[in-house]
């Protein structure tokens, strides 16, 4: 997560993690509920954050980083107690988990007899990775368009006329004199 410089604004970068003092809760849950969408409840399912943990997170680092580490791992532990909850012959009617501070998780599970899965924690599950995915897609998609802008605003032309090669050659030693050793990957495109 990053951080903007300026008091409540925040945009995602996944290559850098950083968090900066804001007096804004609401903001950054806000931010915190378009990133992870499980924090969006469903019907059976419910993933929430304490005020207090959110205050510690927006202005420590490490705090900020296991909370989103967290976070998206919560969808994987509530199909992690379904699964267990199948395997004893019950179903997960419900699950609540919730974050607190200083690194605390509550979980709060209801179970019944009868196996299988609930279809409204099913649907929020479903609803969480279809998201995730989005999202992927998203940042791959800002990557690439990022990396092509990186790649053109390295690229230089430059065009020589000349009389005849030396003179091309002459033009060019000229215009990158004290400049080439500076250049890792230098390719020559020599039309006539």
């Amino acid at each position: 997560m990053q951080v903007g410089n300026t008091l409540n604004t925040y945009t995602t970068n996944s290559l850098k993690s950083s968090t900066s003092k804001t007096t804004n809760i609401k903001d950054y849950s806000n931010y915190l509920t378009q990133k992870f969408s499980c924090l969006t409840p469903g019907n059976n399912a419910s993933v929430s954050v304490t005020s207090g943990l959110l205050r510690k997170a927006m202005s420590d680092e490490k705090t900020a980083s296991w909370l989103e580490r967290e976070l998206a791992k919560a969808p994987d532990y509530i199909e992690a107690a379904q699964r267990s909850a199948i395997a004893h012959g019950a179903t997960l009617k419900s699950v609540t988990i919730e974050f607190g501070e200083e690194y605390s998780t509550m979980t709060t599970l209801t179970v019944t007899d009868g196996g299988g899965t609930d279809s409204d924690i099913d649907k929020w599950l479903e609803r969480v990775r279809e998201k995730r995915e989005r999202q992927k897609e998203a940042e791959k998609k800002l990557e690439k368009k990022h990396e092509a802008e990186r790649i053109k605003e390295a690229s230089v032309t430059e065009e020589y006329r000349g009389k005849d090669l030396d003179d091309l050659i002459s033009q060019f030693s000229t215009k990158m004199s004290g400049t080439l050793d500076l250049l890792s990957d230098v390719t020559f495109d020599v039309r006539g």
